[in-house]
């Protein structure tokens, strides 16, 4: 790792806190997705203090990541506000109220943002974090936004690619020129740089590509729920491809992790059995660590588990799921 702002590092991003703490194989480990809230709450859903409150329980509570969301606009037809503040300038707060646990976005829009604010931006969150942030990127899904930056919807696969290709090079080179659809940097550079040579970067949904594609690109994939025969099987095509696939760094087989999101309902009944809810179910506490214990089975590395659907207050659910289900699947590395 470097020591200096300006300069490249040799480091593997995989070994900075945030990722060892959240990813091992063989292991699973869970995180939050803000706003850590549910239908339950009265409160104000902008109340930064709760936020953090939370936040921190979470952390004393052996969970490995929490995550913010990048919703630029607030779209009303999509049901909810999503993350109220920029993902940046949230997490960067969170940051600094927290030490340990490891911070992520779930996912950044990389089609409507400028690639080389989105270097700028997530390198200094390593920086300030203390190597804790996991970038997160995704090629977004509303209408809106892209009619809102001009930008064609069915062109976000192709925007995404060259985006992503544009900041990488920002994070990984230095004084290097780059010539894209979008701009020319020359005689320019973009800092600071990471604290390894890159930040970690997680791939979440398809972002319009393959599953080649992402194997390839990303240190790690954030998927979504699926039924679990289909999950397994996705599972043991990410591992095939990850081991196909060119790496940082000199070791023969690398560490790819293979992550979901999924929505709980956390029922009062322990014992209750899973009931479909979208991307998710309700359930008990017992069951649900039956249920992330077979998904560890298949391979599955990680789960965001998102409580925004729950219908008892988010202490209440935080802290139940602190005492009964993390200590089955705790961080890894504190």
């Amino acid at each position: 790792m470097t020591s200096s702002s300006c300069a490249l590092s040799d480091g593997d991003p995989r070994q900075l806190p945030g990722f060892r703490r959240t990813f091992d194989e063989g292991h699973l480990t869970l995180g939050l997705g803000f706003p850590l809230r549910t239908r339950a709450d009265q409160g104000d859903p902008s109340d930064i203090g709760e936020q953090v409150e939370i936040a921190r329980a979470a952390e004393a509570g052996g969970f490995a990541a929490l995550y913010a969301r990048d919703i630029p606009l607030r779209v009303p037809s999509f049901g909810d506000v999503g993350q109220i503040y920029d993902p940046w300038v949230f997490l960067t707060y969170v940051a600094a109220h927290t030490s340990r646990i490891a911070l992520g976005t779930a996912a950044v829009v990389l089609p409507v943002r400028h690639p080389l604010h989105v270097a700028k931006s997530a390198a200094s969150l390593d920086r300030l974090s203390g190597g804790r942030f996991l970038l997160g990127v995704a090629s977004g899904d509303r209408p809106e936004e892209f009619r809102a930056f001009g930008l064609e919807q069915g062109q976000r696969g192709e925007i995404f690619r060259e985006n992503l290709s544009v900041m990488t090079h920002a994070l990984t080179t230095e004084m290097r020129g780059i010539r894209w659809s979008g701009g020319w940097m020359h005689s320019a550079d973009v800092v600071p740089k990471p604290t390894a040579s890159s930040v970690p970067l997680i791939m979440t949904g398809s972002c319009q590509q393959n599953i080649g594609f992402l194997a390839e690109h990303g240190d790690g994939w954030m998927t979504y729920p699926r039924d679990f025969d289909a999950q397994r099987r996705t599972a043991a095509r990410w591992r095939e491809l990850v081991g196909r696939s060119p790496v940082r760094g000199d070791d023969d087989e690398v560490f790819k992790p293979f992550a979901q999101s999924l929505q709980i309902d956390l029922a009062d009944d322990p014992d209750e059995a899973a009931s479909p809810i979208d991307f998710g179910f309700r359930i008990g506490h017992r069951r649900l660590v039956d249920h992330l214990g077979d998904l560890r089975g298949i391979g599955v590395n990680h789960v965001l588990v998102g409580v925004g659907a729950s219908r008892r207050p988010i202490r209440e659910v935080v802290h139940e799921l602190a005492d009964h289900v993390v200590p089955h699947f705790p961080a890894l590395a504190h």
